[in-house]
């Protein structure tokens, strides 16, 4: 659904003549596709008739053109109650009417005759009525006389018309076949959106937040089918009744996938898994209990290696399916590009930075996790579900600033926030500190001669040495080696 923004902008633009776009139409003989509810859009109610056109690309444009002309008569949807200035010749919203002199017309008046014949009225009693009549009028022609391009295909191939779909992007907003197949016909006794609202409130109260589009792909593989458009096509044969069960069977498997990801990593929302690649492996192996406990490490070991490599990073989905098919095959290695071994090295390691929604940030926050991290002010173990039940990677601060480490020879660091610059901290803790300075809680643990809490951040007495020095070199190079060796060692690489 468009915002106000949005309906303002497409507006704009018809008024100046600019191109919006062309419509994209599929051209049916027959019913292919459930007519999408009234109250999603603001078109009225009528009886379906074929042959017919159905909209793939343009919904939003059509039905925003469609409602400010219509508004209050087809839809009271106030996004729709749009206004122009006549003397500002800007358009805006009701709510907005405070903006607006005795100038404005409603655009709901525009293609009405009575309406617009009574506002013609009031304007030519102003006393610039007659430049405020003559804009109006401009207004209306400009609307009236705009072409748009259209658009139709005639295909009775719901693949290759899926396929079309699936690449249009003219919103900036993807579009995936979910959002097709949520419309195509299903069995009457068959909700697809019904279950698939049901799946997603199950799976979030099991810390798995998955999309649509990842919830129909484990529904595909419960039923012997390849997460792939085609795949997820074939779907629409299933009866009812299997449909309904294979629904339940990815709610019961993700509750797995959910204790392996806590147990295996402290990962406590799927929001820290980097690729949908790594959770369907996962489901499959682990929630499908196709992979016996006597697989389970060689499945992690190839989950870190994944994610310390970036290996899926701009994969496509037939790269995904044919890991899925031969996955013992491939936690043995012999998936060429996604074995499980480092690849990452540790030049790498120290010139890489936290990145929100990063594979490498994920996967760098994970193995901290697996290190029984201690506060650094207290001595405290840090529960890993603070800082794993989301993608906040907020709970790491920089002990140097960025102007310190170009100072101290890193010329080229973009960001503080660098892997071997971060340390891992208990923000309720530090709040109640009088000062946050960490290089000081660093240097206190070290003279208290706690090591251990120091070595579960990574820092050891040769970090410390190039801490009190002031030397932020020394002191990322030994906590990036002593991370990368913990990276190996996740991965099996030693």
């Amino acid at each position: 659904m468009w915002k106000e923004k949005q309906i303002i902008e497409l507006l704009e633009s018809v008024a100046e003549g600019f191109p919006i776009g062309s419509l994209l139409l599929w051209g049916v003989d027959k019913k292919m596709l459930r007519i999408a509810p009234t109250d999603t859009t603001s078109f009225p109610n009528v009886k379906e008739r074929y042959p017919t056109s159905y909209i793939l690309d343009g919904m939003q444009r059509l039905s925003t053109l469609y409602g400010v002309f219509h508004f209050g008569a087809s839809t009271n949807d106030v996004r729709f109650d749009v206004l122009y200035d006549l003397r500002e010749q800007a358009f805006a919203h009701r709510d907005d009417l405070d903006l607006f002199t005795d100038g404005f017309i409603p655009l709901s008046a525009l293609f009405t005759p009575r309406q617009l014949l009574e506002h013609q009225a009031r304007l030519s009693s102003l006393n610039d009525g007659d430049i405020l009549i003559e804009r109006l009028l401009q207004l209306q022609a400009a609307f009236q006389e705009y072409m748009v391009p259209v658009v139709v295909i005639k295909s009775a191939d719901v693949h290759r018309i899926v396929g079309i779909f699936e690449k249009i992007n003219s919103t900036g907003t993807r579009l995936d076949p979910v959002d097709f197949m949520r419309a195509i016909t299903w069995a009457e006794d068959f909700d697809l959106n019904h279950y698939l609202d049901s799946a997603t409130t199950a799976l979030s109260e099991k810390r798995i937040e998955l999309s649509a589009e990842t919830i129909i792909k484990c529904v595909g593989l419960v039923l012997g089918m390849p997460p792939t458009n085609d795949g997820l096509l074939q779907l629409r044969n299933e009866a009812p009744k299997r449909l309904t069960d294979a629904f339940a069977q990815t709610v019961e498997c993700g509750g797995r996938v959910s204790e392996f990801l806590r147990e295996a990593f402290q990962i406590w929302s799927s929001a820290f898994v980097p690729y949908e690649g790594q959770l369907l492996l996962l489901f499959k192996t682990i929630g499908m209990k196709e992979a016996g406990k006597e697989y389970w490490s060689s499945i992690a070991r190839w989950y870190w290696a994944t994610g310390f490599n970036e290996s899926l990073r701009g994969k496509p989905d037939h790269y995904v399916v044919r890991a899925l098919e031969n996955w013992r095959a491939l936690i043995k290695g012999e998936i060429r590009g996604l074995e499980p071994r480092l690849k990452l090295t540790e030049i790498e390691f120290f010139e890489r930075r936290l990145v929100s929604g990063g594979a490498l940030s994920a996967t760098f926050a994970a193995m901290y996790a697996v290190s029984s991290p201690k506060s650094i002010v207290d001595s405290a173990p840090i529960d890993p579900a603070t800082f794993m039940g989301g993608a906040d990677i907020n709970f790491f601060e920089t002990v140097f600033s960025r102007q310190e480490l170009m100072s101290g020879g890193l010329t080229n660091a973009i960001s503080a926030r660098l892997f071997g610059n971060v340390v891992l901290v208990d923000k309720t803790m530090l709040r109640q500190q009088v000062s946050n300075d960490l290089r000081r809680w660093i240097l206190a643990a070290a003279d208290k001669g706690e090591w251990g809490v120091l070595a579960s951040q990574f820092i050891d007495a040769d970090a410390v040495q190039g801490l009190r020095k002031g030397d932020p070199q020394t002191f990322i190079r030994r906590r990036v080696r002593l991370m990368y060796e913990r990276a190996l060692d996740l991965v099996g690489s030693k």
